[in-house]
């Protein structure tokens, strides 16, 4: 008897089993270009995003890059000077930071909204902001609505920028397949961003992928950012002397036109130059 019993009850698993769709929790994303290169002319590029989920399911595509530090300064009034009067480091912040959905995304509920790392408000990196203050002597860390200026004023450069972005209804479903174009801002720093994918229906998470993209410089860019970082007297040199050269090219240019302009000046007004009048007079 126990033996028909285990019997049926493998049956029934396997019945089971087949009834469950194939594609239950299978979510796949690959880009195309994975491999971008930053030259001096690089002005931003646009990725395709394609991959499966189950059929019937929102999808939900966040690129994040690895978390960096940043630099900001306050400015103030000191009497009729507007001057910095705070500096702050900024930690554990992403450089790139862009989200798009296939359904709007007050569908997700907050716990899911956290779990994956996506709301409206960018609320997932406020939290994780590590923000070090720096007034006259001396330094405090920030935190909640202690840092929110800084943070406001560091998340608006980056949505000017285009580095920080959220589209709603942006991603095309077709079946178990999805896609859709990223196109990466010009600013957008050297690194692997993540990309990561979400498959979610009927408010549980039905499985997740993970890709990445391979951003980095190449030629003068390269040479500048690797020179910056491991050699600073030969960056600092180089950097002095482009600016000697950039002065005296400006210097001669403006020295050029000024001579083109009085030499039309003459031309429109029939004045003779002085060098020709005193060379009349002698010769007369």
């Amino acid at each position: 008897m126990r033996t028909k019993a285990t019997i049926c009850m493998f049956m029934a698993a396997i019945l089971l089993a087949l009834c469950i769709p194939a594609w239950a929790g299978v979510v796949s994303v690959t880009a195309s270009p994975a491999h971008i290169d930053v030259g001096l002319n690089f002005s931003g590029q646009k990725v395709s995003i394609s991959g499966n989920a189950p059929p019937g399911s929102d999808v939900y595509v966040k690129i994040v890059s690895p978390a960096t530090e940043v630099k900001l300064d306050k400015k103030g009034r000191y009497g009729f000077l507007w001057m910095n009067v705070s500096h702050a480091t900024i930690q554990n912040i992403p450089g790139l930071y862009l989200i798009y959905s296939s359904k709007p995304l007050k569908e997700l509920s907050p716990s899911l909204q956290e779990r994956m790392g996506i709301d409206p408000d960018f609320s997932a990196i406020r939290e994780k902001a590590v923000i070090k203050e720096t007034a006259g002597n001396q330094t405090r860390m920030l935190a909640g609505l202690q840092g929110k200026d800084y943070l406001d004023a560091l998340f608006n450069m980056y949505e000017k920028n285009g580095l920080y972005r959220i589209k709603e209804n942006a991603i095309l479903r077709e079946g178990s397949q999805f896609h859709l174009t990223v196109t990466l801002p010009g600013s957008a720093t050297q690194g692997q961003p993540e990309i990561i994918a979400y498959a979610v229906k009927d408010g549980q998470i039905l499985g997740a992928s993970r890709s990445t993209l391979d951003i980095h410089p190449v030629g003068l860019v390269r040479w500048e950012r690797t020179t910056a970082q491991n050699n600073g007297l030969l960056y600092g040199t180089c950097a002095v002397l482009i600016a000697l050269a950039a002065g005296l090219m400006i210097n001669f240019l403006f020295q050029f036109l000024e001579k083109r302009l009085a030499a039309l000046l003459r031309k429109l007004t029939g004045r003779v130059p002085e060098e020709r009048r005193e060379l009349s007079t002698e010769t007369h």
